[in-house]
């Protein structure tokens, strides 16, 4: 553990600048003023608790894994504020978890990726196929995997999997403040000039921090909030915004067991769509059916997208089914149309421009907040379990220390605040380009795929190198640099290199040894 104080280390006038941003700043017009204010300051101070060390805002899937990393590396229970008012059963459809994000789980608790896996179901097999049902070419999932078993891709719905770690942030002490929503974020300082970041919520409460992770989604309130304040000087146009792909997808899940194992995913030169299958338990599969959809109609419609009513879901999985039949399409993929149980409607947007950086202050964004994601090689959710677990390292290593409790029995872990900012910053420079390679694999794979349904020359040569590929590497290629990272290995190397490069500037460092 390292707690010395690198403060600096990697410091740049831009952080400072971004950090006063949102900050507050007064001008008072005379001395009296200013003692009305600092003993009103005090006064509050001494009737509210002590700051948090850190508070998550967000308690979706990334949050509650955040909030269990820092429980079980620093022993800091963390506070989480969620505008929901509550979590409910059979809400939501399914999703892909991956090893690269398993693993961050493992290490939280083999036994918690135990209870995962088994609400899930293992692919077993990747399939690309046509809709017609010919097979173009098969890959065992287990290459992913590597060696290491207990790693294998699953399908699982969404509420299962935040039911599991809900549960295990309860069993770990940590508390989730339901209807919670953000209004406001500003840094204060506080009697012993220790700044604090301070939240304001819509019930008029609010609450201190030290250290704020905003894990709240790809409508974050947090990030708009400070990249807003970061980019008063730009013009509207210029500062960073959810732009629409232009894809629109039909989702749901269908209470149908799959009749062939693993994760297919069929392209149609006949409906111009691609689509991906998917069992998340032995008798239910997920499916999604991803369309081209003009931003003038995706704007029309935009007002319906979100969960189906009953009705309405079986409606629109009707007339698609019809409409698929038509387009020759193989029966194993139109049966959970006919069968679906819930059905979403959603349009696919991305941040444009992508953010130059993910912090602010002693703010940091985290998951969707920071780079919101596409579906197609179902990176989205495990970077952000990698931005939970590289984060919760970084301070462990930097800014973790225990302080003795009074009976002397036993200790309290705290934030070195004097390294927060260099962790941060290494936090920040790590994940920033990890982050938009996934995403822009995520773009190029999802455009090849649409390119697939559209051009039947591209598709006859894509085909080709699929099946090619395939055979030479076991899989696509393109997925291993997602599945295959271990995000402790780049935690290792730029600890590694703060160190080198402080020793190289011959700074000196108390029981500090690299």
């Amino acid at each position: 553990m390292v707690l010395k104080k690198l403060k600096g280390r990697f410091s740049s006038s831009k952080s400072k600048m971004m950090k006063n941003n949102i900050r507050r700043t007064e001008s008072p017009t005379s001395v009296f003023s200013v003692q009305e204010q600092q003993q009103k300051q005090q006064q509050q101070e001494s009737e509210s608790p002590p700051a948090a060390e850190i508070v998550i805002v967000g308690a979706g899937i990334v949050g509650l894994v955040l909030a269990l990393a820092l429980k079980k590396h620093l022993n800091i229970t963390p506070e989480v504020y969620e505008q929901a008012n509550a979590f409910h059963d059979d809400v939501g459809a399914g999703m892909g978890m991956y090893p690269n994000g398993l693993r961050v789980i493992r290490d939280i608790d083999p036994n918690l990726l135990k209870e995962i896996s088994e609400a899930g179901y293992p692919y077993m097999y990747r399939r690309w196929e046509r809709h017609d049902g010919t097979e173009v070419a098969v890959a065992e999932e287990k290459v992913l995997a590597g060696e290491e078993d207990d790693l294998m891709s699953i399908g699982i719905r969404r509420w299962r999997l935040q039911k599991v770690l809900l549960q295990a942030t309860e069993d770990a002490g940590i508390k989730i403040h339901f209807k919670k929503r953000l209004e406001g974020i500003k840094e204060v300082d506080e009697q012993h000039q220790q700044t604090v970041v301070q939240l304001r919520f819509s019930d008029g409460s609010t609450r201190r921090c030290k250290l704020l992770l905003a894990a709240d989604g790809s409508n974050s309130q947090v990030r708009q909030i400070v990249t807003n304040a970061a980019a008063a000087d730009k013009k509207q146009h210029d500062r960073p915004k959810l732009k629409y792909t232009g894809t629109q997808c039909l989702m749901g899940t269908s209470a149908l067991p799959r009749t062939e194992r693993g994760l297919s995913l069929p392209s149609s030169p006949t409906s111009k769509c691609h689509g991906a299958f998917y069992a998340v338990t032995e008798t239910e599969q997920c499916f999604q059916f991803h369309f081209p959809v003009p931003e003038v109609d995706a704007k029309a419609s935009q007002g319906s997208w979100g969960s189906l009513t009953e009705h309405v879901g079986h409606e629109e999985c009707a007339a698609l089914a019809e409409r698929l039949v038509k387009d020759g399409w193989d029966p194993k993929y139109l049966e959970p149309l006919h069968h679906v149980n819930k059905a979403i409607k959603i349009g696919f947007s991305t941040l444009e421009p992508p953010l130059e950086s993910f912090i602010q202050g002693q703010v940091a964004l985290v998951g969707d907040a920071a780079h919101p994601p596409v579906p197609y090689l179902g990176q989205g959710a495990q970077q952000g379990l990698e931005d939970a677990g590289t984060i919760a390292l970084l301070l462990k290593e930097l800014c973790l220390q225990e302080e003795q409790a009074k009976d002397g029995n036993s200790s309290k872990a705290s934030l070195c605040m004097a390294n927060l900012e260099t962790a941060l910053e290494l936090y920040d420079k790590m994940r920033v380009p990890r982050t938009q390679e996934m995403c822009e694999n995520g773009k190029k794979w999802g455009a090849s795929q649409q390119k697939r349904a559209e051009n039947e020359k591209y598709n006859t040569m894509r085909e080709k190198v699929i099946e090619r590929e395939v055979f030479f590497h076991e899989t696509m290629p393109v997925l291993l640099s997602g599945v295959h990272h271990d995000y402790k290995d780049d935690v290792a190397k730029a600890l590694e290199e703060v160190c080198l490069g402080a020793l190289a500037e011959g700074n000196e460092y108390d029981d500090y040894s690299c």
